[in-house]
């Protein structure tokens, strides 16, 4: 009896374990019919190095990456692909900012650039340099935040899918200065071991100063009162590299670590 019961038992468990398995192998084909579609945090940051790069060349300053902002690019690359169009206005009327928006953005969304049929980002980023509308998007003074997002959707007419969105955001909160009145000096640079800061006159105002990497990523912040004309930062736990340093928000000064 209880020989039967054990048997009883392990069919029970295995004809589970085939239920559950048959649902898997379900889901996964279902996957695969609809194009495997995410956004990469990988691809992101290496659009944003490249972007970061050639306004670099310009000197403009680097933009960041911001969540909403991604979250609204990956989403309409996502339905042109499950929907087979490729317009910057989507399906349901909306316009890149209004995609922004819904999102939670709340700076101020400035611009759009839409690709499809390559997969990977370098082919996509010349793409996008070889056309001039595109072009301008990315070396644009105003914009400071970046969002790109991704689909690949198989069966459809290019399946992949990419967008970038801009826009303007409060970065910093602290009051900006004149530029035309205060000039300020990075040295040395290239630079290994010390950055100095050196402004032209003594400040009251409190001075942000940040220093970003070609990623985008934050890797020094700090608020002081300039009242000296010079503030020095210590580097050496920076790799090699470009750098840019960040004086409130309207100056960038490009550096590069040895």
């Amino acid at each position: 009896m209880f020989f039967f019961v054990k048997n009883l038992t392990n069919i029970i468990i295995m004809k589970i374990l085939k239920f559950y398995n048959i649902l898997a192998a379900l889901s996964l084909f279902l996957i695969f019919q609809q194009g495997f579609s995410q956004n990469n945090t990988q691809e992101m940051e290496e659009m944003l190095q490249l972007v970061n790069e050639l306004r670099a060349q310009e000197g403009l300053q680097p933009l960041q990456l911001n969540t909403s902002l991604n979250n609204a690019a990956f989403n309409h690359s996502k339905d042109m692909g499950d929907n087979n169009y490729f317009s910057h206005t989507g399906l349901n009327g909306s316009s890149f900012s209004d995609r922004a928006r819904a999102e939670g953005y709340t700076g101020s969304p400035r611009g759009e650039n839409i690709a499809a049929g390559n997969a990977t980002v370098e082919a996509t980023f010349r793409q996008w340099v070889n056309s001039g509308g595109h072009l301008n998007n990315m070396l644009n003074a105003g914009h400071n935040e970046m969002g790109i997002g991704h689909a690949t959707v198989d069966g459809s007419r290019y399946t992949h899918y990419w967008t970038q969105i801009f826009g303007k955001g409060n970065l910093l909160s602290v009051t900006s200065f004149d530029k035309n009145e205060i000039a300020v000096t990075v040295y040395p640079n290239p630079f290994s071991d010390e950055i100095q800061c050196k402004i032209s006159q003594p400040m009251t105002d409190p001075v942000a100063i940040r220093i970003i990497d070609s990623s985008g990523k934050v890797v020094y912040e700090d608020t002081k009162a300039m009242i000296s004309e010079s503030y020095r930062i210590a580097s050496e736990q920076f790799s090699s590299g470009l750098y840019f340093v960040l004086i409130n928000d309207g100056l960038s000064k490009k550096i590069v670590k040895l």
